[in-house]
């Protein structure tokens, strides 16, 4: 029995691979993207670029590898007894039958929470649209009055000043004293801004801060700050940190300064490039003016001797004696004219009186009686015309009629059905035939011809 229980069937043997490969597979699914905390100790860098290390704590280790692609985009260098945080996939290595971490992304331990926060705001904000480009506003060239939201006891107030002192800036800072670290630092800060917006005259908002570390500037990092810069509708510059030092603050706003110095500079560059421009128009502008005028000096001068040659004062003079003649040609050629019209309009007169409408309505009315004569003549000889022809007609038409003829003596033979014969041997075809005379019909028997017609 009991050697039955430890002799297996060979179905139920596994192979060191098989089970290994079991075991592999168990693993990989089953720990896929693990956050493994701990610090790093026997680090191994290969020519290929792999990175082999374990990870361990104060009970166990964990053998891990980090592949060429992967450590090229990390931030940092891996080091021996950096505490790290590392997300991967547990897998098997099956030459040796262990199991090891391929780690995808590592973070510093202690500021890894707060750098995953980090980027998970950074996504979620920008794919709100909260960093698009168009959406920043530009900054002013020449801003009066600039509100400065930051610790007034920093240095960065301090370096901030000092650079617009330096350069020669000459506006109105207005300094919004907040707590830019710790515990309800960026509501202060919101509050702040909310002032600043809501007071009169400011042109520019900046927020401004020292560097530190990721818990140091946290307070930038908050989604509620971001959001408040991102809607501010006054220009914004983020100056917050070093310049390796990036917030989310750097994103929403504006426009990002590397640091506090950064920012006086930015925004002084921005007043010295316009002043320098002013002068370079102003300059071009009195040379354009002193262009000008030399060129106008030179024109006058043309005039002058102009004016001298052509003499205006004897022109005009012989311009008064010429329109005084023209004056005495239009009087004499109105007088002219007026007398002329006169004469014709007497004419005109004496022509209206011998066609006076009276007289020429006599003659038209005499006139129309003599046609009224002749048109009466004229119709009665026509109509008398006319009858002639009419009755000549009318008796050339009865003496070609039928009547007239049957009364010069003429008859008209008849079919016993009526029908008028034309030919004898029409009339021989009938037994009895009828003859149309002047006043009536008669009966007539048809014989044979006598002179039958040729065949």
């Amino acid at each position: 029995m009991l050697d039955d229980l430890l002799t297996p069937s060979p179905e139920e043997i596994l192979k060191v691979t098989a089970l290994t490969r079991l075991i592999k597979g168990q693993l990989e699914e089953n720990f896929a993207r693990v956050w493994v905390q701990g610090e790093i100790s026997n680090l191994r860098r290969q020519s290929s670029g792999h990175v082999y290390f374990s990870l361990k704590d104060d009970r166990s280790q964990l053998p891990c590898a980090l592949f060429a692609r992967d450590a090229a985009r990390q931030s940092f260098e891996l080091e021996d007894g950096m505490e790290v945080l590392l997300l991967g996939d547990i897998s098997v290595f099956e030459p040796h039958g262990r199991y090891q971490l391929i780690a995808k992304v590592a973070i510093q331990s202690g500021a890894g929470r707060l750098q995953m926060e980090f980027e998970r705001l950074k996504r979620k904000l920008a794919g709100e649209g909260l960093f698009e480009a168009a959406r920043k506003k530009q900054l002013p060239a020449m801003p009066r009055r600039i509100a400065v939201i930051t610790s007034p006891t920093g240095a960065a107030v301090r370096d901030f000043l000092r650079i617009l002192h330096r350069r020669g800036f000459c506006c109105e800072v207005v300094l919004f004293p907040a707590r830019v670290q710790g515990q309800g630092a960026a509501g202060e800060i919101i509050s702040m801004l909310q002032q600043a917006q809501a007071s009169d005259g400011f042109d520019l908002i900046v927020l401004a801060r020292g560097g530190g570390s990721i818990e140091d500037l946290w307070a930038f990092n908050e989604e509620s700050l971001a959001r408040a810069v991102a809607a501010c509708p006054l220009p914004t510059i983020s100056a917050i940190g070093h310049e390796i030092d990036t917030v989310l603050t750097d994103y929403a706003a504006d426009r990002r300064a590397e640091t506090p110095s950064g920012a006086a500079e930015l925004i002084s560059s921005l007043f010295l490039d316009t002043v320098q421009r002013m002068e370079v128009a102003g300059e071009s502008l009195t040379a354009s003016m002193v262009r000008f005028l030399s060129d106008q000096q030179t024109i006058l001068r043309d005039l002058l001797a102009r004016m001298r040659i052509i003499a205006p004062e004897r022109r005009v003079q012989h311009f008064g004696m010429q329109i005084d003649d023209l004056e005495n040609q239009l009087k004499r050629s109105l007088s002219k004219r007026l007398t002329e019209s006169e004469r014709a309009l007497g004419q005109m007169a004496q022509r209206i009186a011998e066609q006076h409408p009276k007289a020429r309505i006599a003659i038209a009315r005499q006139h129309l009686e003599t046609a009224s004569h002749r048109l009466q003549r004229g119709t009665r000889l026509s109509a008398d015309r006319k009858k002639d022809s009419l009755h000549y007609l009318q008796q050339r038409l009865a003496n070609g009629s039928l009547q007239a003829t049957l009364k010069r003596g003429f008859a008209i033979l008849l079919s016993s059905d009526g029908r008028i014969l034309e030919r004898s041997q029409e009339a021989l075809k009938e037994d009895r035939i009828k003859a149309r005379l002047q006043d009536g019909e008669i009966a007539l028997r048809v014989d044979q011809a006598e002179n039958p017609p040729a065949k």
